[in-house]
């Protein structure tokens, strides 16, 4: 692993780098803090530095401060060496940025120790980042898949006139077309029950699409018993006997296939739309764990060859709210791509984004860099997406 040694005394860098070259670490070397600052912000950047408190020009503080100040994607792992001893001083250094501390004179051992250390903190930020990029790939993967899936077929027809409302008989036949798929035979829409039905234990499934020129959010629930799902499951995956399918998975998918249908549908109608979450699913112990429906959604009864399913369709407002970086929230969905393409020709995040704690940060990073001159366009969620989202998470 490459090491910066950044220290004025030219003896003192020699003496370091014949030891750490012995214990098989690469050495770049820098004789003051400007020239340590100039390494840092190049290409290839060693990702530990060992770095003297008192030099001439920029002290080994004021270094810590200018790299925090940079807002650098991966901050290196710095390792101040100093003669100091008073407490103060060594919080002061800390403050200013270094991750760890030495006194000088120093034993070389312990400085191996302090080494290893910081090799596996490197090591560490570095598997996260990976995993972090390649969550982001993934998110971006299901966003071009609903994209995929929601183009309509080339037919030759012309699509239906824009901006048409998806009326709940129009859902009805959607969910049922979509749910033909699952190849269980014909699928219904039935009328409800009569009378009131007492609470029952069942699943819950979740998705939700963003009609963006009608400004509108539209919440999709479907729900199902567990004998119904287990049901369901052994028809349609030949899994028979087991009892532990996960049954709130198989909803979420079935979902997925009713959401990317009415998405289909909206692209038809040339309603440009979003499906930027995936479906999530949850065991619902009524009357325990309630879900946030208003009482004025009407829900859609429908029978998958004898096995009752109940689809609710929920629509919200959904205007575009323009916040500085402070107000962000987790969950909410960017509207637009960010940083406009007027002010960065590649942006940070894709529009329907789902912010999470990594976005925030990077939104966050940008805005202070351009002193809040641009407010990030978001949609917020709905009480469902946020019950979804944290009762799965519990």
């Amino acid at each position: 692993m490459k090491i910066l040694v950044v220290d004025d005394d030219r003896v003192a860098r020699k003496v370091l780098r014949a030891f750490l070259e012995e214990a098989h670490y690469e050495i770049v070397a820098a004789e003051d803090g400007r020239q340590a600052i100039d390494i840092l912000l190049g290409a290839d950047a060693p990702p530990i530095v060992i770095l003297d408190w008192v030099m001439p020009g920029i002290s080994g503080p004021e270094v810590c401060a200018k790299l925090r100040a940079a807002q650098l994607k991966t901050r290196p792992y710095v390792l101040m060496l100093s003669a100091k001893t008073d407490k103060a001083e060594v919080v002061a250094g800390l403050d200013a940025g270094a991750d760890d501390f030495l006194s000088k004179p120093f034993n070389l051992a312990e400085l191996l120790a302090r080494l290893r250390v910081a090799r596996r903190m490197v090591e560490y930020e570095t598997d996260l980042n990976r995993k972090i990029a390649e969550f982001d790939s993934l998110q971006q993967r299901h966003q071009l898949l609903g994209e995929l899936i929601a183009a309509p077929a080339q037919t030759g027809q012309p699509p239906a006139q824009p901006h048409s409302p998806i009326a709940r008989e129009q859902l009805a036949k959607i969910a049922t077309v979509a749910l033909a798929q699952l190849g269980l035979g014909e699928v219904v829409a039935t009328e409800p029950p009569g009378g009131d039905q007492p609470p029952r234990v069942s699943y819950a499934a979740w998705t939700a699409l963003v009609a963006i020129d009608e400004q509108l959010w539209i919440d999709l629930v479907l729900e199902g018993t567990p004998q119904v799902l287990g049901s369901l499951i052994e028809k349609t995956l030949h899994r028979r006997g087991k009892s532990d399918l996960p049954r709130h998975a198989f909803l979420a998918e079935a979902l997925t296939i009713v959401g990317s249908a009415l998405r289909t549908e909206l692209r038809q109608r040339d309603c440009d739309s979003l499906m930027p979450y995936l479906s999530r699913g949850l065991y619902l112990e009524r009357p325990r764990l309630r879900l946030p429906v208003p009482e004025h959604a009407v829900p859609i009864h429908l029978d998958l060859a004898g096995h009752p399913l109940q689809l609710t369709a929920v629509e919200h407002p959904a205007p575009v709210r323009r916040k500085p970086s402070h107000q962000l929230h987790l969950l909410e969905v960017l509207a637009e791509a960010y940083p406009p393409p007027r002010v960065h020709e590649v942006p940070l995040l894709n529009r329907g984004a789902v912010l999470n704690a990594h976005c925030i940060e990077k939104l966050t990073a940008f805005a202070e860099a351009t002193s809040e001159q641009h407010p990030i366009p978001v949609y917020v969620p709905t009480p469902l997406a946020t019950f979804f989202h944290h009762e799965g998470a519990g």
